[in-house]
């Protein structure tokens, strides 16, 4: 099971020179850790916390979620 509140902000290691991190970069996070999964991940369940600012999560993380034959959950921001 997977919690996440949205896109990885910082790889396997910290940026020497960049000190913010954009929507590309944290894109491109999370395409080189699903790649780091391997051809036959294990099935990764995800449950997504809302927030703002990080419009392509859900996508990334339902493709994650249905590719491994897992499960994507986002609650909505009223859910207790």
């Amino acid at each position: 099971v997977l919690i996440t509140d949205g896109l990885p902000t910082q790889g396997t290691s910290a940026p020497l020179i960049k000190k913010f991190v954009d929507t590309e970069d944290r894109e491109d996070y999370m395409r080189k850790a699903v790649r780091s999964l391997g051809p036959k991940p294990p099935p990764i369940n995800v449950i997504l916390l809302p927030m703002e600012g990080d419009p392509a999560a859900p996508a990334y993380f339902w493709k994650l979620a249905q590719s491994s034959g897992g499960a994507y959950l986002s609650p909505s921001r009223d859910w207790p």
